[in-house]
């Protein structure tokens, strides 16, 4: 009888430290859920600080490296802090007139703003003869990206993307 007693006792005591278990896991994972939250909001504010140096930074390298001329038909630059490796990159797009005119080139270049190497180019003339039977010419000059050959803008876009997507 003492034996069945205490065997019964036994399974109270873990039965009553069962059900507290279950509090307590319940009670630990909503903790561990605040505490994720507050490390995103943590991150997130932390990307968009770097996001934010790397605009102003971006802006002050395009601004000592680049500038218009007579020639200049468009001059821009996008820019983008790139979570992966860390860094701050900008693709600056530049077209300018050509003799004759109405012919004009599209310079785009891929660049690592804190480095400040060239990651890539693409080159493309574009050709107007309103003398030429064939109509507008356009010719790929060069394009690169990282060491990879490509064969238009749309390669260099697609090889462009990982550096100003991540």
């Amino acid at each position: 009888m003492a034996r069945l007693a205490a065997t019964c006792v036994g399974l109270i005591v873990l039965a009553i430290a069962g059900c507290d278990t279950g509090e307590r896991i319940t009670r630990l994972e909503k903790e561990n859920a605040e505490l994720k939250a507050q490390l995103d909001r943590g991150h997130l504010a932390l990307d968009d600080d770097l996001q934010a140096k790397c605009s102003k930074d971006a802006r002050a390298w395009f601004n000592e490296n680049w500038s218009r001329d007579k020639d200049t038909v468009l001059l821009d630059f996008t820019n983008h802090y790139n979570k992966t490796s860390n860094t701050c990159f900008i693709r600056v797009e530049f077209h300018y007139s050509e003799v004759p005119a109405p012919s004009w080139t599209n310079d785009i270049t891929l660049w690592n703003v804190y480095e400040n190497s060239k990651y890539g180019n693409f080159t493309e003339q574009h050709v107007i003869d309103f003398k030429s039977p064939h109509g507008p010419e356009d010719k790929v000059i060069s394009c690169e990206v990282y060491g990879a050959n490509c064969a238009g803008i749309d390669q260099f876009n697609s090889l462009t993307q990982p550096y100003m997507n991540n």
